[in-house]
């Protein structure tokens, strides 16, 4: 009889959570975040929920995929009386990719913080926009603003560049058959 009202707690905690809404990428509204996996752990006295095996966590237009993931909340979910938790961050290791629909990053370990807007992806990064590929150890993407940094994270062996950050960029194609600009010479007043 324990058994099943700890399992009932559990499943009811685990739907107040996955239900939960949080702040929303585009600045006016809320999005619903949503994460699944093969296997879910919650630790209420923590106020925590471990992810683990294909976890995928979506939110808007942003999917994060990775192995594992800890998600921090901000209150006990069975003290709250059903009002769901303000998730906080996201923490996700193992084979994290972070897809957006103009670029993707994939790195070895991320911090999704709901509340700054940021998220901070470590370990051998490699951010893709479009045909542009960088390279580095530490990548900050601000949702904010739209904004991505990239350093090469401070820590020998954190990025296979060995430690400097690298770029291929993709350059327009040029028209080499328009005529050449034909080069002006300077012209001296004539003296008389």
């Amino acid at each position: 009889m324990a058994h099943r009202r700890t399992t009932f707690i559990l499943l009811a905690c685990a739907a107040t959570l996955l239900g939960a809404r949080v702040s929303a990428f585009q600045s006016g509204g809320n999005e619903t975040l949503s994460v699944d996996a093969d296997h879910i752990e919650i630790q209420d006295k923590t106020q925590r929920a471990l992810f683990q095996g294909k976890v995928r966590a979506r939110q808007g237009t942003m999917t994060v995929t990775s192995d594992r993931a800890e998600v921090l909340y901000s209150s006990s979910i069975v003290d709250s009386g059903g009002a769901p938790p303000e998730i906080s961050q996201i923490r996700a290791s193992g084979n994290v990719v972070v897809t957006r629909p103009d670029e993707n990053a994939s790195g070895a370990y991320a911090i999704y913080d709901l509340n700054k807007r940021t998220i901070t992806m470590i370990g051998n990064v490699v951010l893709h926009r479009g045909a542009n590929v960088v390279r580095g150890g530490r990548l900050l993407i601000n949702l904010n603003n739209n904004a991505a940094s990239l350093d090469s994270g401070g820590k020998v062996g954190t990025s296979k560049s060995g430690g400097r950050v690298t770029g291929v960029f993709s350059v327009p194609k040029r028209n080499t058959d328009a005529p050449a600009t034909p080069a002006t010479t300077p012209t001296t007043p004539d003296k008389k």
